[in-house]
């Protein structure tokens, strides 16, 4: 019997799993959301805490719980049988984090890492996130969760009657809910006869670039970047999706099955000032293109903030918005000074596609795609009000400034080498990527404008040029911050076999 590093090696065929008993019980073990994202349009994350219990009454609470969560296999199952306009039922998972595994005392195993043992909140000089004491007063400033619960489904009273039904077991067990977030799916019609698309709370559409390793996945993704045209200049191969599982997926030290695995899980609540980083691209839009700027020199401003436009089109191939699929196999081979998409632009400090080999003329791209997380993020808040065809907001001057944003949630394999490294070596960092080979002499690249949380206001200012017209000149102009952090914490999504069987 084969063990599990071999499964993990090369993007799996889920379906093989009918036939291939290994694949089977890795599988039948491994929690749901992992492999795949649920897709649900609503979810509820209860984060709980298991202060005051013993180890015993910690271990009958997650084996209950447990016994609630969905297999990967069972969503994958699910996936397939119902066509994405049907309900395909709920989807649960449970977490633990350092705390939940120390609540279990000798019932099981801490996960290892630095980073996990110690905790997000203790992790704050590396992230550059705001004090504990700065994070919401309800459910996270003055307490540590033990265990994240989730709960999805395609309908928002679907997930409200499990949460009810959760709510009252554990009412009586000695568990205390510390807060429940919940999320839902925003979504636009940015094309009269495409699916509407997943957005987060700045209009922008999220998801996109996911690394992708189950090959029923990536056999329609690459064929279609295989007939995209390249950008000129783009004359390499295409971005790649495709990524081996082990990236994300380890072995479970608590397993009770010969291939148990689990996965490490960052969760962040992070608040979106929609209001004000809609009037500061507004405002950065005339002061690169005049006070009577275009609608597409305004969205184009944006895009040089984000690296997109709202609809997905990557401004590194295009000057606005296209009526057409969006490309996702480019790279910025074609662009390598960052005149078309700003070194700076968030989709390029945090997936840059090859700049690392190009700048630092190394021999492969290992070093752009090592980091890379699988993200599960979903918004939070109530639902902006849309015009009548759902393809823009209809609140101007009414947008969120407060409670509303991003949950951001991914799983990897390892939380120092790819959440830590990209939101400190990358997002927080000033130099990267246009300033890692020195010897360019190019102005500063800056942080991360959309999530970058370090530095001083010299290191929000950057350079912006409009590639995409003739004779343009530089401008240095600045842009605050509107994504806070609330609270967060790290987790680990432990095997089915483990959550089942913890303490028996």
């Amino acid at each position: 019997m084969p063990g599990l590093n071999p499964l993990l090696d090369a993007p799996i065929r889920w379906k093989a799993a009918a036939t291939d008993p290994d694949l089977r019980d890795l599988l039948e073990d491994l929690q749901a959301n992992i492999l795949k994202g649920h897709g649900r349009h609503h979810a509820a994350h209860l984060f709980l805490s298991f202060k005051g219990m013993t180890p015993d009454a910690v271990a009958e609470v997650v084996r209950t719980l447990g016994r609630y969560c969905t297999s990967a296999y069972a969503q994958l199952r699910t996936n397939k049988r119902y066509p994405p306009h049907l309900d395909g039922g709920p989807v649960r998972c449970l977490f633990l984090s350092a705390g939940g595994y120390t609540a279990l005392g000798g019932h099981a195993t801490m996960p290892a890492g630095a980073a996990f043992a110690a905790g997000m909140a203790a992790r704050q000089s590396i992230l550059n996130d705001p004090p504990r004491a700065a994070w919401d007063k309800v459910g996270w400033r003055d307490h540590a969760p033990d265990a994240m619960f989730l709960v999805a489904n395609a309908d928002a009273a679907a997930v409200t009657r499990d949460l009810e039904d959760v709510e009252g077991w554990l009412n009586g067990t000695g568990v205390r809910i510390l807060v429940i977030e919940r999320g839902l799916q925003q979504t636009r019609q940015f094309r009269p006869n495409a699916k509407p698309e997943g957005v987060e709370h700045f209009g922008y559409v999220d998801g996109r670039s996911q690394p992708l390793f189950l090959e029923e996945d990536l056999e329609p993704e690459e064929a279609s970047v295989a007939a995209e045209p390249r950008g000129a200049g783009d004359t390499g191969a295409p971005w790649s999706p495709r990524f081996k599982p082990s990236q994300f997926i380890v072995a479970d030290p608590n397993g009770r099955r010969s291939h148990s695995a689990g996965s490490y899980f960052v969760f962040r609540k992070l608040e979106q000032d929609v209001r004000g980083f809609n009037k500061a691209e507004d405002d950065l839009g005339k002061a690169l293109f005049g006070a009577n700027a275009t609608q597409v020199q305004l969205d184009r401003a944006g895009a040089m903030v984000v690296g997109r436009f709202e609809d997905g089109t990557p401004l590194v191939l295009h000057p606005s918005e296209q009526e057409q699929a969006v490309p996702n196999g480019f790279t910025y081979a074609g662009d390598p000074d960052g005149a078309k998409c700003p070194f700076h632009a968030h989709i390029r400090k945090t997936n840059p596609r090859g700049d690392i080999q190009r700048e630092l003329n190394l021999p492969d791209n290992t070093g752009d795609r090592k980091p890379i997380m699988a993200r599960r993020g979903i918004t939070y808040g109530a639902k902006r009000p849309m015009s009548k065809d759902g393809r823009e907001f209809d609140d101007a001057g009414r947008e969120p400034v407060h409670d509303s944003g991003l949950l951001f949630m991914a799983y990897m394999a390892d939380l120092e080498a790819q959440f830590e490294f990209t939101q400190q070596s990358w997002a927080d960092n000033p130099d990267f990527v246009g300033n890692l080979n020195a010897a360019k002499g190019r102005p500063p690249t800056g942080v991360d404008p959309v999530i970058g949380q370090t530095g001083t206001a010299s290191q929000r200012q950057h350079t912006y040029l409009d590639g995409h017209t003739q004779g343009a000149s530089p401008s240095v102009q600045s842009f605050a911050q509107f994504v806070h952090m609330k609270g967060g914490e790290y987790f680990f999504a432990p095997s089915l076999s483990f959550l089942r069987g913890v303490g028996l």
